[in-house]
């Protein structure tokens, strides 16, 4: 518990901060104050448990000091001790939380010790019922949660019962799903491949929180959730005319999306089927709408979709894509951003237009990429920090199209980049054979000195011809190669910003944290983040 002092005369703030056994009673005294104004003011939302005050003080006396906590933190406890004996100061303070009216003249340090412990039992005995009471809540909310992932398997995957028997089952179960028809819906967490690496949070826990707020947005909706896997939720809308309740479902989900993105910065899609008369129709709608994910490719993230079957175009997607490699390549040696983005946009929009197979997408996308690594591993002996199976696992968990057109711009963006660092115009082989050596080298700690050495030139010379030929000197191109590489892990790896900065040849995390921040803005964790 923490507490304050507060009364315009110090010798009394003096004499109760020195006598009270504070910390034997289990309180922290945080403050003592000559005035209610002073203490509200250093307060500051850190909000004591208890405080003990004067009535008469300047600027802002002790019963309008306590009404100003009370609207803010109404379960402090506080303890008067004033000069007025008159029953009015009494019946007021009894208003805002005051246990005991102590009158200076005849204080007591025993019976202020008595008082405060009582208080202390009492605070505590609450705080440890309302966390019963939350942990009971919490495990009804789970057993609950449980019982309907089950039931919801069960409609999907076992023979369908009886629509009453249906709903009795339900019902026993504290689930209410009596109705004439069900409009089945499936939330899909976006990028959660990515999701729970940068949040540092497990599927469950993100699924958890999704499904308490989605749950918070429908309570006054006939919506029942259901946990399926740890990235899908389905909700069944009960109703009785689907035709007039289908613009108020709407509307709820669209509050729900947004609630979702306000609160966990998190995007969910939403697509919802037909409506359904009983458990084998909802059976039918749903199992295709859980089970073939690559109808949701081409769907835009974060929005609300009617699900529907449609035909994957048979053309063959690879007939331009010689000139396509060969536009990719041309505009990563120059190390044009912008020009490369729109080349990637009107790519996606072309292969969104034809609706190719998912995975005829990928193959594409991924015989550019071995294309492409190749051919910088031939020209300027650079080697792809991804490896092949790599490359081939974070392709194939990328499951809109949306992801895939911004992840596959941030990678060729990288990856120019990185060939940038070689494109420079000097023809010596010393200052070639340097920056070579630094990238394959990246982990290890690289000097001047060591570099001139294994070149056989004096390191003055070299730092003179290095910073002639490139425009920067020695150390600043090994850190900028290091700081690429450092985030190329955060984006890439669940390496934390210690490990980075010891594999990458720091002996000192502070120095790789502000040398981090000074080049690219921002903290590394902030990037990772951010990211």
């Amino acid at each position: 518990m923490t507490a304050i002092l507060v009364d315009d005369d110090y010798p009394v703030l003096r004499y109760l901060s020195k006598t009270v056994s504070w910390r034997e009673l289990g309180i922290e005294l945080t403050g003592c104050y000559s005035n209610g104004l002073e203490a509200w003011e250093a307060s500051n939302q850190n909000y004591p448990d208890i405080i003990i005050t004067d009535i008469g003080m300047p600027k802002m006396n002790g019963l309008e000091m306590l009404e100003k906590f009370a609207t803010v933190h109404p379960k402090f406890k506080a303890i008067v001790l004033s000069c007025h004996n008159e029953f009015k100061y009494a019946q007021q303070a009894m208003k805002f939380n005051v246990s005991d009216y102590i009158l200076k003249e005849s204080l007591d340090i025993d019976q202020l010790q008595s008082i405060l412990k009582t208080i202390v039992f009492d605070m505590n005995s609450k705080k440890k019922s309302s966390e019963d009471m939350l942990l009971y809540k919490h495990k009804q909310f789970v057993n609950q949660s449980a019982f309907k992932e089950k039931f919801l398997k069960d409609t999907l995957y076992q023979a369908s019962s009886k629509k009453d028997e249906w709903i009795e089952q339900a019902r026993l179960n504290g689930v209410s799903l009596e109705s004439k028809y069900y409009i089945p819906i499936v939330i899909s967490i976006d990028r959660m491949s990515t999701l729970a690496r940068s949040r540092k949070m497990n599927d469950y826990t993100i699924v958890f929180a999704v499904e308490n707020i989605l749950q918070d947005i429908l309570e006054s909706t006939r919506c029942v959730t259901f946990r399926f896997s740890n990235k899908q939720l389905v909700i069944l809308f009960c109703c009785d005319d689907p035709a007039k309740e289908q613009q108020m479902l709407y509307y709820a989900m669209e509050r729900g999306i947004a609630a979702i993105k306000q609160y966990l910065k998190i995007s969910v899609s939403c697509l919802m089927g037909r409506e359904s008369l009983n458990p084998k129709e909802i059976q039918s709608v749903l199992t295709p709408m859980l089970k073939q994910p690559e109808l949701s490719f081409y769907l835009r993230e974060s929005k609300i979709h009617r699900f529907e079957f449609f035909p994957f175009s048979q053309e063959d997607m690879h007939k331009g894509y010689s000139q396509f490699f060969s536009d990719i390549n041309n505009n990563i040696a120059l190390n044009l951003p912008e020009v490369l983005r729109d080349k990637i946009i009107g790519w996606a929009d072309w292969v969104r237009t034809h609706k190719f197979h998912p995975s005829d997408v990928k193959e594409m996308v991924l015989q550019l990429l071995l294309d492409l690594q190749m051919k910088t591993k031939v020209t300027l002996q650079y080697h792809q920090d991804l490896s092949s199976e790599k490359l081939y696992d974070v392709v194939n968990s990328i499951e809109t199209l949306d992801h895939f057109e911004e992840w596959f711009i941030q990678y060729l963006n990288a990856l120019a980049q990185q060939l940038s660092i070689l494109a420079v115009s000097s023809k010596r082989p010393e200052i070639i054979k340097a920056q070579q050596f630094v990238i394959q080298h990246v982990t290890e700690k690289i000097t001047l000195e060591d570099m001139a050495n294994s070149l056989n030139l004096n390191s003055s010379y070299f730092s003179r011809l290095f910073k002639q030929e490139t425009n920067q000197n020695f150390i600043e191109y090994v850190n900028m190669v290091k700081l690429q590489k450092a985030k190329e892990l955060l984006q890439q790896s669940n390496k934390a910003v210690e490990e980075i900065s010891d594999y990458l040849g720091y002996a000192n995390k502070s120095y790789f944290i502000k040398l981090f921040k000074r080049e690219i803005g921002m903290k590394p964790s902030e990037y990772s983040a951010w990211k």
